[in-house]
């Protein structure tokens, strides 16, 4: 495997690469092929005259769909400069949990965006889901779906690793009183013995059917605009 610190390292350099890049193309409309291009750069440790010299092995760095994601990020209120700075300045912190799927997860310092390492099949999925995606920002500035910042891939040693940027809902420093991953399911959807043990356990599906049985209550107004939102967002 290739080392977390290259990983991490990788990460930072060609984010910084793509995003300073971008800053030189003029603001446009998003159109519709601008969700399916892929830019790549390579970088190699001796530097070039577009990139600078580094102490990890060789990489390339591809950006997918860079144009819509500086829209999305706009979108969001992300500015350049901060996104840069917050991902970039200081080192990535990898948490010790990694999900079921076997990714990786990466904080930001500062705790606002999370790095997730992904399959193909799902990079593929998200790309294709974009100009939906667009849709719904649009006509759902209330949206519940992650915010996604953007979708890269560092190709080293004939490895990929595909990354999602997005926003951390979960930053460090709040105390949860409880956590539940909820997929809407019910197989095989109550949390192990090992994990109950933990002092900050993440419960599933049945445990919220057990613990909350008489569920969760909001004024008729929240529940009407959250009703809304979540049955736009399932159209996506």
């Amino acid at each position: 495997q290739t080392a977390s610190s290259a990983i991490k390292g990788a990460i930072q350099l060609g984010i910084g690469y793509t995003v300073g890049n971008l800053t030189s193309k003029p603001d446009r409309d998003v159109l519709m092929q601008d969700f399916y291009v892929v830019e790549s750069v390579f970088l190699p440790s001796e530097g070039s005259n577009l990139t600078p010299a580094h102490h990890y092995p060789d990489f390339r760095f591809k950006t997918y769909a860079p144009l819509a994601f500086r829209y999305f990020r706009e979108l969001f209120g992300i500015k350049p400069d901060d996104y840069l700075y917050s991902i970039c300045s200081e080192p990535l912190i990898e948490l010790s949990n990694p999900g079921a799927s076997g990714s990786l997860f990466f904080v930001t310092s500062g705790d606002e965006f999370i790095i997730k390492t992904v399959q193909h099949k799902e990079a593929e999925f998200l790309q294709k889901l974009l100009p939906g995606y667009y849709m719904n920002l649009n006509q759902n500035p209330r949206t519940l779906l992650p915010k996604f910042y953007g979708l890269y891939c560092v190709q080293s040693g004939g490895i990929n690793i595909r990354i999602v940027v997005m926003n951390n809902v979960l930053p460090r420093a709040l105390k949860m009183h409880f956590t539940y991953d909820l997929k809407g399911s019910t197989y095989k959807r109550r949390a192990s013995r090992k994990e109950r043990e933990k002092s900050n356990p993440t419960f599933k599906d049945l445990d919220f059917l057990q613990d909350m049985h008489e569920g969760l209550y909001f004024d008729s107004e929240t529940h009407s605009a959250l009703m809304k939102t979540l049955q736009r967002d399932c159209r996506v």
